[in-house]
């Protein structure tokens, strides 16, 4: 094949003083900054994980204190947890591994004098938020939520793998969005600002009735990792180019679309292409399957979950990124893959990769049909795109710099840690000049009971899968090795 002209991506100033810094002024003293997370550890590669591991490292390395607030996770081993975490109650969830729902089961958890924060930072999906509009409402303390996921794509993470049905998904649409936007629209209104990672969430949430003010603010990339010279090359001996789709293997990603793409629309037309799956996930071995019964089992290799130290390897030495969900509200690995000046190709889906992408400028976007017969054109064009970028090096290596260096200017640590700032000092004050009269501790009752009730139905939903559905329990995500 024709050799693929160097990537070369632009570098950046890692040294520059930290946007967070500046927060300490009007107080004349570092924050301390409470971060609600629904993990107290890495677990697995979570991209809500690894940015509240950003945030804290960048609050600490700015001055502040930061408490990380979450479940106890009697999976953490000596040195996985910081040594300023708040472990609260927790029971785990069966279908996510490494998941644990916590709850307000401990006396402790309903005294006000507890929790003494200058901003809660609500970075959870789940109810867990609502002690962070507690202390909004009981102490005043400004709160930033954030919204990471769609609610659709839980539904195959926590329902049986034989309840994956169109008519299911129907019915969950329309019995259990309804009440669950209208209870989230609620907290967020009852704190000082939302944070939503593109576009289309932020029109999402207007919509539905959230006041308070929106930032969209992108998630970060780090540079010590995937500014680093390249390392060795992960991928067996060349043969012909390399395709990569990186994520968790769940249902929600659609792997099994983007083997089906290849199988059926790239590798007739390019039968010396190899697709490379890196990951795990509960759908690995039916994705392991799947490419068995599409036959090109020979041709698609699943590398496991990776260290994120090694993934600068495998986006440096991969030829172009191929993601097909359509449920991503941003998506790390899509952002990742523009950073190294990879060549994406992904569907149109009005969120992260919409966001992320320009067609044609910095990646290939494919609209991605909605009926049957508009999905299986969308699976051509998309398979015709990855042709074309294989077959034109020039177009691949174009689209690759100007991915690398609009990345850059969205991702790079300090430009995420500006707009971070200017949103925490905007929720402060905003919760400054509110001066709300103070609730009484009766008030915690309807939010810890929404907490208890909410959660608890989250780990009775996991409680119905089986353990083929699982994966078996880790001691963690390797992203620190090396």
């Amino acid at each position: 094949m024709t050799p693929r002209p160097a990537r070369v991506v632009p570098r950046i100033d890692a040294d520059a003083e930290s946007p967070l810094a500046a927060l300490a002024r009007p107080r004349g003293r570092p924050l301390h900054v409470a971060i609600l997370s629904d993990f107290v550890r890495v677990s697995y590669a979570n991209g809500a994980v690894f940015q509240t591991r950003f945030l804290q490292q960048a609050l600490v390395r700015a001055g502040h204190r930061v408490t990380i607030v979450g479940p106890h996770d009697p999976d953490a081993a000596p040195g996985d947890v910081a040594a300023d975490t708040i472990c609260l109650p927790s029971v785990p969830v069966r279908s996510y591994p490494g998941l644990h729902m916590p709850l307000p089961l401990a006396r402790w958890v309903f005294d006000p004098a507890r929790w003494s924060f200058d901003l809660v930072f609500g970075q959870t999906t789940s109810l867990l938020l609502e002690l962070g509009v507690w202390l909004r409402r009981v102490k005043g303390i400004p709160l930033l939520s954030v919204h990471t996921t769609l609610l659709e794509a839980a539904y195959d993470s926590l329902l049986p793998t034989e309840w994956s049905h169109p008519l299911v998904h129907a019915g969950a649409r329309l019995f259990l969005e309804p009440p669950y936007l209208r209870l989230y629209t609620g907290l967020y209104n009852g704190g000082d600002a939302l944070i939503v990672l593109c576009d289309g969430l932020a029109r999402t949430w207007r919509l539905h009735g959230v006041t308070v003010p929106i930032h969209v603010v992108p998630r970060a990339v780090s540079p010590e990792i995937f500014d680093r010279p390249l390392g060795a090359d992960p991928y067996p001996p060349r043969r012909g180019p390399r395709l990569l789709c990186a994520g968790r293997l769940v249902h929600e990603k659609s792997q099994d679309r983007v083997l089906a793409i290849f199988a059926r629309h790239v590798l007739p037309r390019r039968p010396d292409a190899t697709l490379t799956l890196v990951g795990d996930g509960p759908a690995a071995g039916e994705w392991r399957r799947l490419a068995a019964d599409l036959g090109v089992a020979d041709s698609v290799r699943f590398a496991g979950e990776q260290a994120q130290w090694r993934m600068r390897d495998w986006y440096g030495h991969a030829d172009a990124f191929l993601h097909a969900s359509l449920t991503e509200t941003y998506g790390n690995v899509l952002g990742e893959a523009l950073w190294n000046g990879l060549p994406v190709v992904a569907f149109a889906d009005g969120m992260g990769a919409s966001y992320q992408i320009r067609d044609g400028v910095n990646g290939i976007l494919v609209p991605p049909g909605r009926t049957a017969a508009e999905r299986a054109e969308a699976d051509r064009a998309f398979g015709g795109a990855v042709v074309e970028l294989l077959a034109r090096p020039e177009l691949g290596h174009g689209v690759g710099q100007r991915a690398a260096m609009l990345q850059r200017e969205r991702s790079a640590p300090h430009a995420v840690e500006a707009k971070l700032a200017a949103t925490f000092a905007a929720a402060i004050e905003r919760a400054r000049r509110a001066r709300r009269a103070p609730a009484g501790v009766a008030a915690a009752f309807p939010h810890f009971r929404r907490w208890l009730l909410g959660n608890g139905a989250v780990w009775l939903a996991g409680r119905l899968r089986s353990d083929e559905d699982t994966l078996a329990r880790r001691p963690g995500h390797p992203q620190l090795g090396g």
